[in-house]
């Protein structure tokens, strides 16, 4: 067994109140997203958006999305720290 095998079998134990993890949404990119589409924020940056946030995009760039938080305000958000929600 390897090191992804070994990982691909630990899981969480799920713990009421407890947000999903993050890795349940799907990656957003610049082909997979448009304005007005819903997104999750899941980065940890000091000074930006809480962890968990969500927006809706205002534009999506070649490698970032402009985003806008509601009342966390409108930033400008790499790919890689935003997921897409899934459908319920």
């Amino acid at each position: 067994m390897n090191k992804n095998e070994r990982r691909a079998n630990i899981a969480q134990i799920p713990m009421p109140g407890m947000p999903d993890p993050a890795s349940e949404s799907h990656t957003a990119s610049c082909c997979t997203i448009e304005p007005g589409a819903e997104v999750l924020y899941i980065g940890k940056v000091g000074g930006g958006p809480r962890y968990g946030s969500r927006g809706i995009v205002k534009m999506a760039l070649h490698r970032k999305a402009i985003v806008d938080m509601g009342l966390g305000g409108t930033w400008h958000v790499p790919y890689y720290f935003l997921g897409v929600p899934k459908a319920a």
